[in-house]
């Protein structure tokens, strides 16, 4: 069970990069509308940060299917962003909910902490240097690995396809 979703993940993730490195243009725009389009998880979005990311690319100037794929990214992860948000916001100010672990992590604690001061610092802070560190860091690989990062995705797909081929071909003599 767990390895299915650790494939399913890995293909996720395989997928996206894929389709990051092959969108055109300059890579500052591409690297600005993923990174913007990543940050909006930070924020409560009820189900539309997908849409919202590209919408938001878009708006400051950045590519806006570079910021679905970055709302696309980390839209499976929003209790430990959550968690993350709060920890990092209680460093600030001491919220009136306790969250020590990811077990406290409740509808009543999210209740009472998505519209207070913790949270919106802890999410305004995490975007801040998450979306600094996504925007350089894709900016470099697109701008000078993004051909050697797709070659070594087919590479590694050809291979992944030949054993899989192999292993059906072994099994049907």
């Amino acid at each position: 069970m767990l390895s299915r979703v650790g494939q399913k993940l890995r293909r996720f993730f395989r997928f996206n990069a894929i389709r990051l490195f092959r969108l055109r243009g300059s890579s500052e725009r591409v690297a600005r509308g993923f990174a913007l389009g990543l940050i909006v998880n930070f924020f409560p979005s009820f189900g539309f940060g997908v849409l919202i990311s590209g919408f938001v690319a878009r708006l400051f100037g950045g590519n806006a299917l570079a910021g679905f794929i970055g709302g696309a990214t980390l839209t499976f992860f929003w209790m430990p962003l959550f968690f993350l948000n709060v920890r990092v916001g209680s460093l600030v100010f001491r919220p009136h909910v306790r969250v020590e672990e990811m077990d406290d992590v409740t509808e009543r604690t999210i209740n009472a902490l998505v519209l207070g001061r913790t949270f919106a610092v802890g999410a305004v802070l995490n975007s801040i240097v998450v979306g600094l560190f996504t925007y350089f860091l894709v900016y470099t690989l697109h701008t000078y690995s993004g051909p050697r990062i797709l070659a070594w995705l087919r590479r590694h797909r050809r291979r992944r396809l030949a054993r899989r081929d192999s292993m059906l071909q072994k099994g049907g003599k």
